[in-house]
């Protein structure tokens, strides 16, 4: 699709003028019975492209969750260290979810985001209890069928209550080569 004729000198002037006078570019093709691309072509060719600015329009987008105050506000106490995300949402009384704000964190530049660990180290004393558990049935084999005898029986008086079949009221089972009998 080709262009139109080219705006004579009084038109391309009186374009000028129009948009110096603080006309938009709409009414401003409306009245020169021209394009708004060509009206934008001769206002670019005689003030520069900055002048081509087409007012003050809002964001497209998405709306942001957070104001520039509760950003401001939830990284000034996120740079002290002292709080969680999840603090910081209800210290604020911020409606975004707990997971936008690891993710506003994650922008700002001067911070570096860790997961906090929330648990406590574990003492020698604890690593001992740990592990005397985990040897027990291996040093003991004894208690370990006691153990799965008694939870045999549990089982089986489970299956018969829940279904009512007659096979789980035998209450014997043989558990590697030995049988067990509920009393």
């Amino acid at each position: 699709m080709g262009r139109g004729k080219a705006l004579t000198n009084e038109k391309y002037w009186w374009v000028i003028g129009l948009h110096d006078g603080g006309v938009s570019l709409r009414e401003i093709a409306r009245r020169t019975d021209r394009s708004r691309s060509a009206s934008r072509r001769a206002i670019k060719a005689e003030r520069g492209p900055q002048s081509d600015d087409r007012g003050e329009r809002p964001k497209a987008g998405r709306r942001p969750v957070l104001s520039d105050r509760e950003v401001r506000q939830v990284v000034r106490a996120a740079a002290t260290g002292d709080y969680f995300a999840a603090e910081l949402k209800t210290k604020f009384s911020v409606t975004a979810s707990v997971r936008t704000i690891p993710r506003l964190l994650k922008n700002v530049d001067h911070l570096v985001y860790t997961k906090m660990d929330r648990t406590l180290p574990l003492t020698a004393a604890h690593k001992s209890a740990r592990m005397a558990w985990a040897e027990e049935p291996i040093l003991n084999p004894g208690i370990l069928i006691v153990l799965m005898k008694k939870s045999l029986i549990s089982m089986a008086l489970m299956a018969t209550n829940s279904t009512g079949t007659t096979y789980a009221s035998q209450r014997s089972h043989t558990f590697a080569g030995i049988t067990v009998e509920a009393a």
